[in-house]
């Protein structure tokens, strides 16, 4: 099996399965609600790992544009930051709720899908064994803007990794373990999205 059959194995049904049953599943309004006061939304989770994704895959691993940049996507969501979400308040993540539109979020992920599977496509063993240097990972996470300014601890988690560790991470990883938030989510607002 090549790489990126065993890894789009798992992000097809990421994408294809959990995600896409959330748009048809989920009244809009209830995407966006809070059911407990120490806990996300379920649009807010989506946003984030897409956001995720989209700048780990293309800024961390390629060297390449993100897809936020390329289809000047947040303003089409209402978004007026450009981190990926990590450390912010509860007050920071109702204000998202409230502005985001869910149309173009959507929108969003699949441009973020399409991009992921043509990086995939094009990647070989050996150029993911690569790692990523920490003035690389500054410029992006810093200057670039992907870390919320209460973030910095951010740089050293990344510290030592591979391409090969952020593709696995960024791409697959972390968004299950947010599929299963949105889970909890879903449940306690008594809906369900499978």
């Amino acid at each position: 099996m090549q790489l990126s059959q065993l890894f789009l194995n798992r992000y097809d049904a990421l994408h294809n399965f959990w995600l896409s049953s959330l748009w048809d599943s989920i009244p809009g309004e209830l995407m966006r609600q809070r059911p407990h006061t120490h806990v996300n939304s379920i649009v807010w989770n989506i946003w984030h790992l897409l956001r995720v994704e989209d700048a780990g895959i293309n800024r961390f691993i390629c060297d390449q544009p993100q897809v936020l940049d390329e289809g000047d996507w947040n303003c089409k969501m209402n978004i007026p930051w450009r981190h990926h979400g990590c450390e912010m308040t509860l007050a920071e993540v109702d204000d998202l709720n409230q502005r985001i539109d869910l149309q173009a979020l959507q929108e969003y992920s699949k441009a973020v899908q399409k991009r992921t599977r043509q990086v995939v496509q094009g990647f070989t063993y050996d150029q993911l064994d690569e790692v990523v240097q920490e003035d690389r990972l500054r410029m992006i996470l810093f200057d670039e803007g992907l870390a919320h300014p209460r973030a910095a601890g951010l740089l050293e988690n990344y510290m030592g990794w591979t391409k090969g560790k952020y593709l696995m991470n960024f791409g697959l990883t972390h968004s299950f373990q947010h599929i299963g938030e949105i889970d909890v989510i879903a449940s306690l607002l008594r809906v369900s999205f499978d």
